[in-house]
C-alpha cells in the first residue's frame, strides 16, 4: 500500500475529493499500486479509475476521474517529495544518509519560520478541530478532521505555495503551519476551508456557534497575537 504523503497519493486525494467523502477519498488514494521501476507514473491509471468507480458507485464517470487525476498531478508543487521506493524509509537516500524534509517553498536546509499570522490561523483551525472531535466523539478523529480540511484546499483557492504549506501541516509533514497567512488573503481562505469542513461535520448552525465561541475566546484571552482574529472573518 502507498504511503499517504506520496505525491501520487496526494494528487489522487485531491482529485477524488470532488466525488467522495474525505474518508473515502483518502482510502481510495491509498489503494493506488506503484508502477514498476522505469514505467510511466500513469501506467495502470485507467484500470485504477475503473476499480474506484466500481467500488464507490461511480460507474460511467471513469473518464472524468482519469482527467481530474491527471490535472491534479500537473498541479502538484514542483518541489513535492519524490515517491518513496517500497521498503525504504521516507527520508533515506540510496546511500543511506538521512535528510530532514523541509516545506515545499523553503530554501534547502532553511525551512520557513512560523509567523504570528501562521500561529493565529493554526490556532483557529485547531480549535475548530478540537470542538468537532469533542462533539462527535469516536465518529471523528483528529487525523480525519485534518484530512477533511486538506480535501477542501483546492476549492479554497489558496495562492502560490500556500496550498502545499497548508497541506503539509494538515497531513503532519511538519508540526506547525509555516509561512505568512494574511487576513483577507490566504489566512482567511484557509480558515474558510476549515469552516466548510466544520459545517460538513456538524452542520451550519453548530459550526457558526463554534466559530463565534473561538473568536470570543481569542479576543478575550491573554494571548495578544490571537486578538486580531476578527480581521480574518
Amino acid at each position: 500500500m502507498m504511503r499517504e504523503h506520496d505525491p501520487m497519493v496526494v494528487a489522487l486525494r485531491w482529485a477524488l475529493a470532488a466525488y467522495l467523502t474525505p474518508q473515502d477519498a483518502h482510502a481510495a488514494a491509498l489503494q493506488w499500486q506503484p508502477t514498476a521501476p522505469g514505467a510511466s507514473t500513469l501506467a495502470g491509471l485507467s484500470r485504477y479509475c475503473r476499480a474506484v468507480a466500481q467500488q464507490f458507485n461511480l460507474q460511467g464517470r471513469e473518464a472524468e476521474l482519469h482527467l481530474h487525476i491527471i490535472r491534479a498531478l500537473q498541479s502538484l508543487p514542483r518541489t513535492a517529495p519524490a515517491p518513496v521506493p517500497p521498503g525504504s524509509s521516507p527520508a533515506s537516500s540510496p546511500g543511506g544518509a538521512v535528510h530532514a524534509e523541509s516545506p515545499p517553498d523553503s530554501v534547502p536546509g532553511r525551512p520557513l519560520a512560523r509567523t504570528a499570522s501562521g500561529r493565529l490561523v493554526q490556532a483557529v483551525v485547531d480549535a475548530m478541530g478540537e470542538h468537532a472531535c469533542l462533539a462527535l466523539g469516536a465518529e471523528l478523529s483528529a487525523a480525519q478532521w485534518r484530512q477533511s480540511v486538506a480535501a477542501g484546499l483546492r476549492q479554497a483557492r489558496l495562492r502560490g505555495d500556500a496550498a502545499a504549506l497548508a497541506e503539509g501541516w494538515l497531513l503532519g509533514r511538519w508540526a506547525v503551519l509555516p509561512g505568512v497567512w494574511p487576513a483577507r488573503g490566504d489566512g482567511t481562505r484557509l480558515i474558510n476551508a476549515a469552516y466548510v469542513a466544520l459545517a460538513g461535520w456538524l452542520g451550519p448552525v453548530q459550526a457558526d456557534a463554534c466559530l463565534s465561541r473561538i473568536v470570543r475566546d481569542c479576543e478575550q484571552g491573554g494571548d495578544t497575537e490571537l486578538r486580531a482574529v476578527r480581521s480574518y472573518l
